[in-house]
């Protein structure tokens, strides 16, 4: 019976060929796009669980609190990990990393390698990482060790005999290879190319490691014991550091564990770190456009399905008057509607494979297809296409089995008592569609209103570099430098500070002058000179900028950011002191991003410093002259530094890259999907309006004999549509305001919900209906009248 079923299904396929390709084409895209979209979601769902025993890894993060603040950071001190492992019982062992960026070099050739990490032997324990050469408990035991990733030793030594040999460290110390890894998965929320032990620390940053326990210089990693209970581990360490520090009253510095898995996902508030990041409420709208376009593909598949309702209205009759029982028409149908499923989402897969590289640019992903590991992900794909070919065969099964065959005589189709229920579907798919397309508009304008938000500063034509600084004598070669460049027509300013937006900064509690709490506040710290204001075009809202003319700027002069004279409280910010009258305050310059775009801005202060160090030069370049200024700095820098590989890059270059293209991706998929939706959404009204004149093809006739011109059976016929549009635009408006309350938020700053948005989705919902059901009514009406009558 089940082989004679797919037979009629194949039989009905060939015999209407029209309705077959634009049932399955309709389904075939919708499913399509749903798998694609659901493998991002799948890859986005799988950073870093390929680690063994994922679930007991966890970063501690530090929490600084007081009466007036509450920061969450991914740093804590180096010394933490050996503490935790030694006193907490459910710690089975514990690492601390640190992210480095170096220039590595073998013989001429040179890499910056952004990637980097310095680690030790724990690291091994900690995270799944396969060495194929080298031996993981010694690889960087000893100092001035390093691992390569496989690509990073090719690149390297392309003759692939590296293990043993020296790579040279930024132009001055040698690393000896001691393994090379399996490149390290993008899914995961670090990005490693390779790793220096951590006893080379020192030597290569200058830094001492062991700074204690208020230097928070390193992530902190611990992997907890099978049966360790969560909640109680994080209690424990919760205090750890209050028995290291001295703490100030109303001050608490807290300890707390985050998985690794919750890492990419969650950690959208946490400062600091960088590595690959996105945001949970932002996977939750893809999936909810997944939801949306399967319930779009469906309720188009259940329109169109009935358009072979009068002809299958008359096949049931005379099977049942053949004795089919209800039970035997309902499985038919479902093999049916099954069939039709089934080789739609073989083509579907067709369609995957063939335009994934495509999906790749356009979200920004490398993702790839073996299906050797992800047979499982389509084995679910296959049951949801099924329960979804289940569900599509539901109309049939209930309705046009149940028909009673006295009904049928007396000329009483179906067609015309389930018109309500079609034209529910058509509204509910509407009312569907316009907040998928309101919330794609909200979301692409809020990330241009990211884009183009005013950051505070001019980041266009800033070429910015670190240049190590040992000494006097090599900050005085600094100001030469910048002097002679400050000849050039094509070099409009020049700043040295030892930190900057996007350029690094410290944290430091302080007190200020009228301090009605008990607690001190964190602030963000950049110590810059006379030019920095000028080189960024920094905006002053009250005060003045740092002078040559006033001796005393170079030692207590400070400017505060508005974000900290609100947090102060202060009406006038002009000569208030700050921690503890060290500081005195000479102006207010306008907020500016720091480190990111997406985060909220933190109290900051400018101060002047002329300490040694690694410095951060900025130098503002003419935008018509910018390839040749730029190798005209690297050169004069290099040849004044010939120890260190110095590179100067144009600040909006790496901005863009680190801030706003892992969102791009984010916008063209929202582009994508709405587009998609729009065009699944035209085919549900223009299979209902199909129906619905296949029953009004007398009505229009015998108005035509009477006299009825064109436009007014047109209008007539249009009128019902538009109560259809009204209704679901009303409903889907209503729902998208709610939506858009909730999805606005995500973002630390934002613009309100315009009106705009309101109408441009109500329009588009309007060119769905007139587009798809216009030319239907047109060619209805100028249909000759003696033919319907016939017909009928």
């Amino acid at each position: 019976m089940f082989k004679n079923y797919i037979k009629i299904a194949w039989r009905n396929i060939k015999r209407n060929k029209g309705y077959s390709v634009v049932n399955i084409g309709g389904l075939t895209i919708g499913l399509s796009a749903v798998i694609l979209m659901l493998f991002y979601i799948s890859h986005e769902n799988s950073y870093d669980v390929f680690h063994n025993d994922y679930d007991k890894l966890f970063r501690v993060e530090r929490t600084y609190v007081s009466s007036i603040q509450s920061d969450i950071w991914d740093s804590s001190p180096y010394a933490l990990s050996s503490e935790l492992k030694s006193s907490i019982p459910e710690i089975t062992n514990a690492t601390s990393i640190r992210t480095t960026a170096n220039y590595l070099s073998i013989n001429d050739a040179m890499y910056h390698e952004k990637n980097g990490l310095f680690a030790d032997h724990n690291f091994f324990k900690l995270f799944t990482l396969k060495l194929v050469k080298g031996d993981q408990y010694s690889a960087l035991e000893n100092p001035m060790s390093i691992v390569l990733s496989e690509s990073l030793a090719k690149k390297l030594s392309p003759e692939n005999n590296i293990i043993g040999k020296t790579v040279r460290i930024d132009k001055k110390y040698d690393c000896i290879v001691t393994g090379i890894f399996t490149d390290y998965p993008d899914n995961s929320h670090l990005k490693i190319d390779y790793l220096l032990s951590f006893s080379s620390y020192e030597t290569i940053t200058k830094n001492t490691l062991d700074a204690g326990w208020n230097a928070n210089n390193a992530s902190v990693y611990v992997r907890l014991d099978r049966n360790a209970r969560i909640d109680n581990v994080s209690e424990k360490i919760k205090g750890v550091l209050a028995d290291h520090l001295t703490l100030e009253d109303g001050i608490e510095e807290l300890l707390s564990l985050r998985p690794v898995s919750d890492i990419y996902m969650k950690t959208s508030k946490v400062r600091g770190g960088g590595g690959n990041r996105s945001e949970i409420t932002v996977l939750y709208l893809f999936l909810a456009v997944v939801i949306f376009t399967v319930l779009i593909t469906l309720l188009n598949y259940i329109n169109s399905s009935t358009a072979q309702v009068m002809k299958r209205e008359l096949e049931i009759g005379i099977k049942k008057v053949m004795g089919s029982t209800k039970s035997h028409l309902r499985y038919q149908f479902i093999t049916e509607s099954l069939v039709m499923v089934s080789i739609s989402f073989i083509l579907a897969i067709g369609l995957v494979v063939l335009f994934l590289p495509l999906f790749n640019k356009i979200v920004g992903k490398n993702l790839s297809i073996i299906f050797s590991q992800d047979w499982p992900f389509f084995v679910y794909a296959a049951l949801g296409t099924l329960l979804i070919g289940i569900l599509a065969g539901l109309y049939p099964v209930f309705f046009l089995s149940s028909l009673k065959i006295s009904s049928f005589l007396q000329g009483n189709s179906s067609i015309k008592r389930r018109a309500g229920l079609r034209k529910a579907l058509v509204v509910f798919q509407l009312v569907l569609v316009i907040p998928l397309v309101f919330t794609s508009i909200l979301i692409i304008e809020q990330f241009k209103y990211i884009e183009q938000r005013d950051i505070g500063f001019v980041k266009e034509d800033l070429l910015v570099s670190h240049v190590e600084i040992t000494n006097d004598e090599n900050r005085e070669v600094l100001n030469t430098i910048g002097e002679q460049l400050l000849q050039n027509p094509n070099v409009l300013n020049y700043s040295i500070s030892d930190s900057a937006p996007f350029g690094g900064g410290s944290n430091q509690s302080m007190d200020w002058e009228g301090n009605t709490t008990n607690g001190k506040a964190m602030i963000r710290l950049h110590r810059v000179d006379y030019d920095f204001l000028n080189t960024y075009q920094m905006t002053l809202t009250e005060g003045r900028g740092f002078s040559e003319d006033y001796a005393t700027d170079i030692q207590s002069a400070c400017i505060i950011n508005q974000t900290a004279l609100e947090l102060f409280g202060w009406k006038n910010a002009l000569g208030k002191e700050i921690d503890n009258g060290r500081l005195k305050v000479i102006g207010v310059v306008k907020d500016f991003n720091d480190y990111t775009a997406f985060k909220k801005i933190p109290p900051m202060i400018l101060s002047m410093d002329k300490s040694s160090g690694s410095s951060y030069v900025t130098i503002k370049v003419a935008s018509d002259k910018r390839a040749e200024t730029q190798a005209l700095v690297n050169t004069l820098f290099n040849n004044n530094f010939p120890e260190n590989p110095i590179e100067f890059r144009f600040l909006d270059d790496e901005f863009d890259s680190n801030y706003l293209n892992s969102l791009k991706g984010t916008i063209n998929i929202f582009i994508f999907f709405s587009v998609l939706a729009i065009l699944l959404a035209v085919l549900g009204p223009y299979s209902l309006v199909s129906f619905s004149l296949k029953t009004q093809q007398k009505m229009i006739a015998i108005r035509k004999v009477l006299g009825a011109n064109v436009e007014n059976i047109f209008l007539i016929l249009l009128k019902e549509y538009m109560i259809l549009f009204s209704i679901a635009t009303t409903l889907g408006l209503v729902t998208v305001y709610f939506i858009a309350n909730k999805v606005i938020h995500v973002f630390a700053y934002h613009e309100g919900i315009k009106f705009t948005y309101f109408i441009i989705a109500g329009l588009l919902a309007l060119f769905i209906v007139l587009f798809s059901v216009s030319s239907k009514i047109i060619s209805a009406v100028l249909q000759n009248p003696i033919k319907s009558l016939r017909t009928e």
